[in-house]
């Protein structure tokens, strides 16, 4: 029995309008998707910028008062560090830039944006908006800044991505299921078609096929009576004198049938725009339509008709070479006897020039001999042109890629030194504090070692200065100067910077830390007391992670002379939670008022009056960014409570 096509299958048709609903619904899924993340992440970046406005505002409003153009650079320098910012302007109120970050110079500054695009092809992906800058309700300014969208984008690409994947498995696994169902209701029509051929053979009783309820089962009844009745009526009739009748009417309709096919034919050769032409063997013209003689540039088609094609259009090749015979495309068909099909092809115009052309070549076979061929072609000069332009766009569009890369590497690297020099910074800010830590180390060991010279002084006063007494008093002395010099190495090694992530003790850390401050804390009355059940091996920067710390440290004793809660307590407390080693700093000091506690860890934000707000933006970049950690503020009964949190080394503890 001869297999049905996949194409006319009544299961395949089935298997298809299921899953073309299927997919419809599920574009408009993946769709709505995407259209519902972008309006969330429109409304985020909106809220982003309302959320800068009144920062921004307060940090420039002075400045650009007193016209103090170097704090504004440098407040729009360090706004630019944020993630997501791509370049911040300020102008003055006759709308002419005093500072400017990631904007080029003189370059016009864009209109604020009115809503952020679902698709662009714009390679700028950039969100912008103007701000105020205004005081006691005097426009100073404006502030132009501009958003990084590539996260929104990159999201989107995302649930797009895994949008298709979701659809295609689930097509997949609906027609796997459609194709059970559809096997399983036509399973019956297999015998159908068998026993149809039997009768169409001449074998008028065929195996009765199987009845039921449903449609097929129906089916199946009006076969078995189908033959039943072809079998009781075939004798009745008159097979030799209806056979002629059929045949003469046969045959004058398949006469009238010709002629129909024939003008339709003739119809569509002169209606389509694909040149078709025809050849016998030699190559000569058999026939051509009006197109061929259009693109080809002819008039006349009796002047064709007969006509070597091979000399007329097909004699060159499109450098002007002289094209063989055996490598002329439409003799290629009469030795394969099977169509054939070349995409890249040029033919020779009636003036002299050749253009590409899509072509195909029939063989015409009659009697099981081949006597010509049909060959039809038409005009890809517009699509091959395409073509090599798509080439160029290409090759452009992976310069691009090249260029953005090195764009990334570079910034990646600027921002890692930002981060080195904002650390440094903070360690110079508290270089003069440290410096007091130092004087408070050595009062003690020079007070001994001034009493110690006093006590030799009156022993040579008195005839008392023997040897063995100045050889005890040198030895004291040397002790006392140890214990400076080992001052000046521990301060020494703090700001020495660390050049790459390594493993250390936590509450060693702790313990140097507290040891250059303690003394200096006494003589302030405030008091620090470290509790830790274990030691926790961490894993970061340990003279950057003493430097939070020590500023940590620094902070509370500051909020605890400004409360004046004295006598202070300072309570660090070490221990180990899960994967992470957490260390809460808690003081005495009144703790952190409401209103600014989400302020705190925001670059130039200080509640202190000489304060330069970049200590605890310090430490946030230092435990998250450089080492992964976390850092957090909360208000306590009396105080503040820091938590510092950084991963634990591999396999330590």
């Amino acid at each position: 029995m001869k297999l049905i096509s996949p194409r006319y299958s009544f299961r395949s048709r089935l298997l298809l309008l299921a899953i073309g609903v299927e997919l419809v619904m599920l574009t408009l899924l993946v769709a709505n998707s995407i259209r519902l993340q972008h309006e969330a992440m429109s409304d985020q970046t909106r809220w982003q910028v309302q959320q800068m406005m009144p920062v921004l505002n307060a940090a420039l409003m002075a400045p650009l008062a007193q016209r103090d153009f170097a704090t504004i650079q440098a407040i729009l320098d360090e706004s630019r560090a944020t993630e997501g910012i791509e370049y911040v302007v300020v102008v003055d109120r006759n709308n002419h830039t005093v500072a400017s970050s990631g904007w080029k110079n003189g370059e016009k500054l864009p209109e604020p944006s009115r809503k952020l695009p679902l698709f662009t092809l714009n390679t700028t992906l950039r969100y912008d908006d103007i701000l105020p800058i205004e005081q006691s309700g005097q426009r100073l300014g404006n502030l132009h800044l501009g958003l990084d969208l590539s996260r929104i984008i990159s999201a989107r690409r995302t649930l797009l991505i895994q949008g298709i994947g979701i659809a295609a498995v689930e097509l997949a696994l609906s027609s796997l299921i459609l194709l059970l169902i559809g096997y399983w209701l036509t399973r019956h029509l297999t015998a159908l078609t068998e026993a149809s051929l039997q009768v169409a053979s001449g074998n008028l009783t065929p195996p009765p096929l199987h009845e039921g309820d449903d449609d097929i089962g129906q089916l199946g009844k009006a076969f078995n009576t189908m033959s039943l009745v072809i079998a009781d009526r075939v004798h009745d009739l008159t097979q030799a004198k209806e056979v002629a009748e059929a045949s003469e009417r046969a045959k004058s309709e398949s006469e009238e049938q010709l002629k129909l096919v024939l003008e339709q034919i003739r119809l569509l050769l002169n209606s389509t725009a694909e040149a078709i032409y025809g050849i016998d063997l030699e190559g000569n013209c058999t026939f051509a339509n009006p197109s061929f003689l259009r693109m080809l540039g002819y008039t006349d088609l009796q002047q064709l008709i007969g006509v070597n094609m091979h000399r007329l259009i097909h004699h060159s090749y499109p450098d002007g070479s002289e094209m063989p015979v055996e490598e002329c495309c439409i003799y290629r068909s009469f030795s394969t006897r099977t169509g054939t099909h070349h995409d890249d092809e040029f033919l020779w115009r009636a003036d002299g020039t050749s253009f590409p052309v899509e072509y195909w070549s029939h063989p015409q076979i009659l009697n099981d001999e081949v006597i010509g061929a049909v060959v039809t072609f038409y005009d890809i000069s517009e699509r091959k042109q395409a073509r090599e332009q798509l080439a160029v766009k290409q090759l452009e569009l992976e310069a691009l890629n090249r260029s953005l890369q090195q764009q990334v590497d570079e910034t990646v690297a600027k921002l890692r030194q930002t981060d080195q020099m904002l650390i440094s910074q903070g360690r110079q800010a508290a270089m003069g504090e440290m410096i007091g830590n130092i004087a408070h180390q050595w009062r003690q060991p020079l007070n001994a070692l001034s009493m110690l010279i006093s006590n030799i002084q009156f022993a040579q006063m008195d005839n008392e200065l023997t040897t063995e007494y100045m050889e005890g008093s040198a030895a004291t002395a040397n002790r006392l100067i140890q214990k400076m010099s080992t001052t000046i190495n521990d301060f020494r090694n703090f700001f020495s910077p660390d050049k790459e992530m390594t493993a250390f003790p936590a509450l060693q850390q702790i313990r140097n830390a507290v040891g250059l401050v303690d003394a200096a804390f006494k003589s302030s009355n405030i008091s620090i007391v470290v509790n830790s059940e274990q030691e926790c091996t961490l894993k970061g920067f340990p003279n950057e992670y003493s430097q939070v710390l020590l500023n940590l440290l620094s902070n509370a004793k500051e909020a605890i002379q400004s409360s004046g809660t004295l006598p202070g307590l300072i309570t660090i407390t070490l221990e180990q939670q899960g994967e992470t080693g957490v260390v809460k700093i808690r003081d005495t000091g009144g703790g952190i008022p409401d209103t600014v506690l989400d302020k705190i860890f925001e670059p130039y934000f200080s509640t202190k009056s000489m304060g330069t707000g970049i200590g605890l933006y310090m430490s946030k970049m230092i435990i998250e960014r450089n080492m992964d950690g976390a850092i957090s503020a909360q208000t306590v009964d009396g105080g503040a409570e820091f938590i510092v949190s950084i991963p634990l080394a591999e396999g330590r503890s």
